[in-house]
């Protein structure tokens, strides 16, 4: 019998020492968020996106994926524990499996590359997240795991700009870092809603990003006011919205790095 993990879990730790909260600027935290949280690929959101009920986590017994379960279900685990979502790992002919990790096909590293599609309703409940590990690529695979997973939890771009898992300037980073922790905490808050505009939405998490960094209300003022969805700065991220009430449907597989992947 699976065993329901409530929000108690530990966290994936930060990996940059220069990234603490103390460190970071309103102006370049919001546009992460904005960038990460509030486009699909390299477009505008219509809406926000995100869990709303419990994560069932599926993941492969497939060949090789024994060597990377643990780091899967830390990783999962963690980001739910931030998102406070409850997560229950279940085996991949579940039909709750909503949550799905699987080996991706081919074995030269760099030539399959990590990937992942999420699937959600118009009224931003998130239905279904599906990733492709590349497990001919060792090195890189920490850095996969969470950059997927956090597209599995509503990022559905990148923030490029920012030191963040999510970044492909930073490509080196592997752990989530303060700016990931901001954008997850301020993705869930209750005071952003599944559904919401992303033009409404982008001011709200403008101001509970300021919150969170003790910012001045100058630079509230100056970052906040009027703010609206980042310009396209986001890469590639994959999914689509499907109609609320639909049962989720197979998602349409897209590679989520460019120049042949991880």
């Amino acid at each position: 019998m699976a065993l329901m993990v409530g929000v108690a879990c530990m966290a994936p730790a930060a990996g940059h020492a220069g990234d603490a909260p103390a460190r970071l600027s309103l102006t370049d935290v919001a546009n992460a968020f904005e960038d990460a949280a509030l486009r699909v690929n390299t477009l505008p959101a219509t809406e926000l996106a995100r869990w709303t009920g419990p994560i069932y986590l599926a993941i492969s017994d497939a060949p090789g994926m024994g060597n990377v379960a643990a780091d899967v279900e830390a990783s999962v685990r963690g980001l739910a524990a931030i998102a406070r979502v409850p997560v229950m790992r279940v085996n991949g002919r579940d039909p709750r499996a909503n949550f799905v990790v699987r080996p991706n096909a081919g074995a030269v590293a760099g030539r399959s590359p990590c990937r992942s599609s999420v699937d959600w309703t118009e009224d931003g409940r998130m239905l279904r997240a599906e990733i492709h590990l590349n497990l001919a690529n060792p090195d890189r695979i920490q850095r996969c795991i969470n950059h997927e997973a956090m597209h599995g939890f509503g990022f559905r771009a990148h923030a490029h700009a920012a030191l963040s898992v999510l970044s492909y300037t930073y490509a080196d980073q592997a752990q989530l870092t303060a700016t990931d922790r901001i954008m997850l905490e301020t993705l869930y808050d209750p005071r952003l809603r599944p559904g919401m505009a992303t033009a409404a939405a982008a001011v709200v998490a403008c101001h509970i990003i300021a919150e969170k960094l003790a910012a001045p209300a100058v630079q509230v003022a100056t970052a906040c006011l009027d703010r609206a969805p980042a310009p396209k700065r986001a890469l590639a991220a994959l999914g689509r919205p499907q109609p609320s009430g639909d049962a989720p449907k197979t998602p349409s597989l897209q590679p989520g790095y460019r120049d042949g992947g991880m």
